[in-house]
């Protein structure tokens, strides 16, 4: 095969030029320390190297995110605390101002400090962050969130949206709570219920909070606990039948006025009422018509067959009942004419045309009923100051002196916010006290408050808790994330580096190949016929 001299010649520079190329590569390896310069070196490599790469970056920001949510939990956990300490002072004001030596205007002072406490709580819930949005608005950060109107209500302006922060490639925490989660939704009562008294009460009837003793019997129903007088009322056996003296003419006729209002009259030749439950609609009327002139209302708990009397609406007036046996003919009634009447009383004629027998009940309760919403009776007993009255798997207790009609409603646990419990407390310390009855209304309101700021404080502890959970998930998070990055590297070293060792003693051999491919080209190139001309 016959090669030219031309031919000779480049096939000698290319070898150079491939030579130095190798050098170049490989100089270039050693000075940045990795081993793929470009996709071309190692396509399956280059693209691993990517991967690795866009994994290190997106757990960066990963990391990144923790510091943010950490930054932004901590000052709600911060503010968080300030506001669990507002409430435990608030708490010790109420425990101070539940007082009967205190006067009125010690009260007022110590409502005077709930007042500033209160706006330090607003405060608080309208903390803003370093960017200047509010932590408590949900996703409306530039609005403010609480307010109080013209009508004293408070007001939420925000959402119930909580932001969440990407931390993992599959977890994110939520950086803050909205304001309606932390302030809005406190239990009010025991958190299960509430007890309220009402508040045109005229006795001392002060009612605890109660609690739950079985909660599988709760029912949820609103219930009224009502202080009522056991009327002993009875029927058969005799009462209420009407003995006409047959030797006379007489034209007997019994009647029962309650109040100054006859509510039931019977003729001798009319049936006794047959139970406690015609006495009841006896005194009662049709559609309640007696209830709306006497302002007394029958209950019967058939189960105690016991028949209650009870003052609607509730009044200081005690209920005064008569039991009458009139003659309405023309002769006057005679020791023969006889009656029981169904409240106890021995009515014997006395030569006169009528005879009468007054029941005083006292205002002083002696019994108690408890109405479901539908007004059945769930139970009934007698009062005792401080017993325990339980039912439907809840128990509370009254303590002083119900008048008859005094009532007091239990009823499920609603939300409400935390400033409006501080205003309760607040109005009630203000509100002074004049009379046995108002001093009661007054520690009912104190009993509440006191339930609720307990509430409260249990509130702002859970959110606390679940904001120290998510403090924590981070501090873990932040730690993983900082191995699987120590992770990616490692593997993206073992792609990418290149080992310096082997790189130096290959650059050397290319080295001497290059000088070799040099001399061996002014060797050749030196081989021309025309040197031998």
């Amino acid at each position: 095969m016959r090669i030219s001299t031309l031919q000779l010649q480049l096939t000698g520079i290319s070898a150079i030029l491939d030579r130095q190329a190798e050098v170049s590569r490989t100089q270039n390896q050693l000075a940045t320390g990795k081993r793929i310069l470009s996709p071309a070196d190692d396509p399956a490599g280059a693209a691993s190297i990517e991967n690795f790469r866009q994994a290190i970056e997106r757990t960066g920001q990963f990391q990144d995110n923790i510091i943010l949510a950490r930054q932004r939990l901590n000052v709600e956990e911060s503010n968080l605390e300030s506001a669990g300490n507002i409430l435990q002072r608030v708490r010790e004001l109420a425990v101070q101002g539940n007082n009967d030596t205190l006067t009125n205007l010690d009260r007022r002072s110590i409502a005077s400090e709930v007042r500033q406490r209160l706006d330090e709580l607003l405060s608080i819930a309208n903390t803003r962050d370093a960017n200047g949005e509010y932590i408590f608005s949900g996703f409306q950060g530039l609005t403010e969130p609480f307010s109080q109107d013209a009508s004293g209500n408070f007001i939420y302006s925000g959402d119930q949206g909580q932001r969440l922060l990407q931390v993992s490639q599959s977890r994110q925490i939520a950086d803050r709570d909205s304001g309606a989660e932390v302030f809005q939704t406190v239990r009010n009562g025991n958190g299960t219920f509430t007890t309220l008294d009402n508040t045109a009460n005229t006795g001392t009837g002060i009612i605890n909070v109660g609690s739950v003793i079985d909660p599988t019997l709760y029912d949820g129903d609103t219930y009224t606990l009502r202080a009522v007088d056991n009327a002993n009322v009875t029927t058969g056996g005799g009462v209420g039948t009407i003995n006409d003296d047959v030797a006379t003419a007489n034209v007997l006729e019994y009647r029962l006025t309650i109040n100054g209002q006859t509510v039931y009259t019977q003729s001798e030749a009319a049936a006794p009422l047959a139970n406690l439950t015609a006495a009841r609609d006896a005194i009662n009327g049709a559609a309640d018509a007696n209830v709306a002139l006497t302002g007394v209302r029958a209950y019967v708990d058939t189960s105690a067959n016991r028949l209650y009397l009870s003052r609607e609406p509730a009044s200081t007036q005690a209920i005064t009942v008569v039991e009458t046996l009139i003659d309405t003919g023309a002769t006057a009634l005679d020791t023969g004419d006889t009656v029981t009447g169904y409240f106890g009383s021995s009515l014997v004629g006395d030569g006169t045309d009528t005879v009468n027998n007054t029941i005083t009940f006292t205002n002083e309760a002696d019994s108690y009923l408890v109405l479901d919403s539908s007004n059945n009776i769930e139970t009934s007993g007698t009062y005792q100051d401080g017993a325990q009255i339980s039912f439907n798997g809840i128990a509370t207790d009254l303590t002083g002196t119900p008048n008859i009609g005094d009532s007091f409603t239990i009823s499920p646990s609603a939300n409400q916010d935390i400033f409006t419990i501080l205003d309760n407390l607040a109005t009630a310390l203000e509100g002074g006290l004049s009379g046995a009855s108002a001093t009661a209304l007054f520690h009912n309101a104190m009993n509440r408050v006191l339930a609720d700021l307990e509430q409260a404080e249990n509130k702002v502890l859970e959110v606390r808790g679940t904001v120290g959970s998510r403090l924590n998930v981070l501090d873990s998070q932040e730690g993983s994330n900082e191995d699987f990055i120590i992770n990616l590297r490692a593997s993206l070293s073992r792609i990418e580096d290149i080992d310096f060792a082997e790189a130096a003693s290959r650059l050397n051999l290319e080295l001497v190949g290059l000088e070799a491919a040099q001399q061996s080209y002014v060797r050749v190139q030196g081989l021309s016929l025309f040197n031998f001309i």
